[in-house]
């Protein structure tokens, strides 16, 4: 039978690119690129997260919340899938379709995927990270990002230790 899905609180649409995820908070019409970092960057601004997973702008979602994840890749691109093993979500994105999915996170932390889908040279420096957050640091991190930018968003949240 179908699967009921719970009504969203947040909608994102995942765009594979080569050799990047862009995000867009639909609801809020906030869009941010998500690189990883290089080493020497990793190792100067986030020297505690892994290498090779670590990126410069962390996916941000609220705890205990429904996300819902539409996934697609550069209509001129190549198939990529955005994968996060701690929610049970692999999923592929396709150049000129959009596929859905949902998570809900439990536990609030920083959280690592990748793309999933062998997509050309750059496939292992593709990773996804996304940090969930309490509902109230999630409000002043849209706020901050509709107010200024993802930098400014991202001021408001608390160090990672």
């Amino acid at each position: 039978g179908e699967v009921e899905v719970p009504a969203p609180t947040v909608t994102i649409k995942a765009t594979g690119q080569q050799w990047y995820w862009d995000y867009e908070y639909v609801d809020d019409g906030l869009t941010m690129t998500s690189y990883i970092m290089s080493e020497a960057d990793r190792q100067a601004k986030k020297p505690n997260q892994p290498r090779l997973l670590a990126v410069d702008y962390e996916l941000v979602v609220p705890v205990n919340a429904t996300v819902r994840m539409q996934v697609t890749a550069d209509p001129t691109g190549v198939i990529h899938a955005f994968a996060m093993p701690s929610f049970g979500v692999k999923i592929d994105a396709v150049p000129g379709k959009l596929n859905e999915t949902w998570f809900n996170a439990r536990k609030e932390g920083l959280y690592y995927g990748q793309c999933s889908e062998l997509c050309g040279k750059d496939h292992a420096f593709m990773p996804i990270a996304i940090r969930v957050v309490s509902a109230e640091q999630y409000a002043a991190w849209i706020a901050a990002f509709k107010a200024g930018d993802a930098d400014a968003a991202n001021a408001t949240l608390p160090a990672i230790s």
